[in-house]
């Protein structure tokens, strides 16, 4: 894979070239690598960058961390404490899920609703979604009030806004002219 982009990218696709090198690893080391982000708190962050304890010190609170992670991850997490870039796990784990949904074909999308909706709307949503774009869908829901109704849908670079706010605005827009 190509070493462009941000850092968290680089080391995300370095991981997933190993997970392909690994047999069944993908999976595996994307759930390591959610647990480990969520995990590693600010607070933790900020004691592994500390550099008033020694590096002895967390080294050992680092591998303590991820004694249960497959020995891959747990030696990604070694390098960025003694590069002090352990503040990049989370976004290594954003950009590894990213180009595991990438390689399967599995969008992402951001719907975006004036009120929270219950799991059975959800679903019709991803279906239709899935439906139109012809893709697999892994989609985040947000409320935004200021939508009045409708929902706005954001998949990749494409937005489709059938909010009533939208729909409003576009209105205002054909009578002034």
């Amino acid at each position: 894979m190509a070493l462009g982009g941000s850092a968290p990218r680089r080391y995300a696709e370095a991981m997933l070239d190993l997970a392909l090198l690994a047999a069944k690893a993908v999976e595996p080391y994307r759930t390591s690598l959610d647990r480990l982000a969520s995990a590693f708190d600010a607070t933790t962050v900020r004691a592994l960058r500390d550099p008033g304890v020694p590096m002895a010190t967390r080294r050992a609170a680092a591998a303590a961390a991820t004694t249960a992670e497959p020995e891959d991850i747990r030696s990604l997490v070694r390098l960025l404490v003694e590069r002090d870039r352990i503040a990049l796990l989370p976004g290594i784990a954003r950009a590894y899920g990213r180009l595991v949904d990438r390689r399967e074909g599995i969008a992402a999308a951001r719907i975006t609703t004036a009120v929270e909706i219950d799991a059975a709307h959800r679903k019709t949503y991803l279906a239709q979604l899935e439906h139109t774009s012809g893709k697999r869908i892994r989609a985040t829901f947000h409320v935004d009030p200021a939508l009045l109704g409708g929902a706005t849908v954001q998949v990749g670079d494409r937005l489709v806004d059938a909010s009533l706010a939208g729909q409003l605005a576009e209105l205002r827009v054909q009578l002034a002219s």
